[in-house]
């Protein structure tokens, strides 16, 4: 049962995700000729020399690219979500396109929000371990054998067609899809990492129990866990206690405040964490498949 959830899960993100690629195409892209990369891109040049239906053209094309996704990446499961997903999208790109009106004739505003929209479907998209299809499946090689992030693997590789439509459109039309790439990049990237609140605190106290005392006062003040990390000091080889804790960015102030009045000779950074997991945050994993798995452990009664 629980997997048939899951499954049903899975196949509902990517449908919205689809869609909403859909529409970038159908009521901003496609009308205003940006050739955003990728398959979808090459399909809106042909689609204007040939006048074949964008749809079409881009479930032809991405039938070999299936066959590689299928060998490389992830076997049955990776090519039939992908597959469901290119289906979705030649579907339903041309219907859009003939019975929704454009939303703006302006070239600038269909990139920027063509790319939005673009980039968060695809990232919806990826998050649920399928591809678009087309050249998101080069991307989805290129990032596994170079470690790349998927927003930029992808821009690398649409940047190639974009300079194809640069050809057939002229320059001006391709430096409206650059732009586009590069926003649909940076929505890539926010769709699977999301916009993370959460911020990671490393405080280098100075004085004596100053790493204790910051610790307590994180966890009585502000409801946080604080961990106590032994340091030392590179230079002078002191050692220092560092204190550690995961808080929500709208209660960085009063970190800061607190470390102040304890240690105000303290060292502090903090950066965004972009997935934090764990006790007080999101689960590791759904809380039947950790049980189940904790049943399974040695030593523990099945």
């Amino acid at each position: 049962m629980a997997q048939a959830r899951a499954l049903v899960r899975t196949y509902t993100i990517l449908t919205i995700g689809t869609m909403l690629l859909s529409v970038a195409y159908a009521l901003f892209l496609v009308p205003a000729r940006i050739a955003a990369g990728g398959v979808s891109g090459l399909a809106v040049v042909l689609h204007y020399l040939w006048g074949l239906p964008t749809g079409l053209l881009v479930f032809g094309m991405n039938l070999p690219l299936l066959v590689a996704g299928y060998l490389f990446l992830g076997g049955v499961r990776f090519t039939a979500r992908t597959l469901a997903s290119v289906a979705i999208f030649s579907l339903t790109v041309d219907p859009l396109e003939h019975f929704v009106r454009p939303v703006t004739h302006d070239a600038f505003l269909a990139t920027l929000y063509g790319g939005v929209i673009s980039g968060v479907g695809i990232g919806l998209v990826f998050g649920q371990g399928a591809s678009t299809g087309g050249t998101t499946i080069v991307a989805r090689l290129l990032q596994k054998a170079t470690g790349l992030s998927a927003g930029i693997a992808q821009l690398g590789v649409d940047a190639v067609v974009v300079g194809a439509a640069a050809l057939v459109f002229g320059p001006q039309i391709a430096l409206y899809g650059l732009i586009s790439l590069f926003v649909s990049g940076k929505a890539i990237d926010w769709a699977l990492e999301g916009l993370s609140g959460e911020r990671v605190a490393l405080i280098v106290a100075q004085r004596a129990g100053g790493g204790e005392a910051i610790g307590g006062r994180i966890s009585r003040e502000l409801g946080r866990g604080a961990t106590l990390l032994a340091g030392r000091g590179g230079h002078t080889g002191e050692e220092r206690p560092v204190v550690m804790c995961v808080l929500d960015r709208a209660q960085e102030p009063a970190l800061r405040a607190l470390v102040q009045a304890e240690d105000p000779l303290a060292f502090m950074t903090v950066t965004a964490a972009t997935t934090v997991l764990g006790e007080g945050f999101a689960p590791l994993e759904p809380p039947a498949r950790a049980r189940r798995r904790l049943r399974l452990l040695p030593g523990r009664a099945a």
